[in-house]
């Protein structure tokens, strides 16, 4: 069975894709890790998405993937020269003040909950969880406020009688 050249472009890019981690690395920075490299890889991919668009997104994702290997693999040589990574801080920590930064600062005393336990029902010092009256002998004597218009083919009329809306 003979491959198509289309299938081929394809299968080369999914290899790409998928093997870029394994790529040597001084390939890897001729690639793309110059300038000339990543001007190359570019004009490529717009050269292949002018001719078929899924190839050119197969190629897409191939060089994306190079230039994102070639990006994580400086960045950990980064960190290495930088001495690792950094170990995560103890929580303790969190409570030692910050050190100075003019000389005689003077840093407030932290402040400490009134509370020990917060909880989502009223307490005693809140209040009461009573509905206080609204005037009317019951709620369903409520009327409705003189802004809202009973029915809404009277909007019109009553913003024209407001002075907040003209006919013309």
């Amino acid at each position: 069975m003979k491959l198509s050249p289309t299938l081929s472009v394809l299968v080369l890019a999914c290899v790409i894709f998928v093997f870029s981690t394994y790529i040597p690395s001084f390939l890897l920075n001729l690639v793309v890790g110059t300038n000339v490299g990543a001007l190359l890889m570019l004009v490529l991919v717009l050269i292949v998405l002018q001719s078929d668009i899924v190839l050119g997104l197969a190629t897409f994702l191939a060089v994306a993937a190079l230039f994102l290997e070639y990006r994580r693999r400086t960045v950990s040589r980064v960190t290495m020269m930088l001495g690792g990574a950094k170990q995560p801080f103890d929580i303790k920590e969190l409570s030692v003040p910050a050190p100075n930064l003019v000389p005689g600062e003077v840093h407030p005393d932290r402040k400490e909950s009134e509370a020990e336990d917060y909880g989502f029902e009223p307490t005693e010092e809140s209040g009461k969880n009573d509905v206080e009256s609204l005037g009317a002998e019951s709620q369903d004597e409520k009327q409705p406020l003189e802004t809202v218009p009973s029915q809404p083919s009277m909007v019109s009329q009553l913003m024209q009688q407001k002075g907040l809306a003209t006919l013309e």
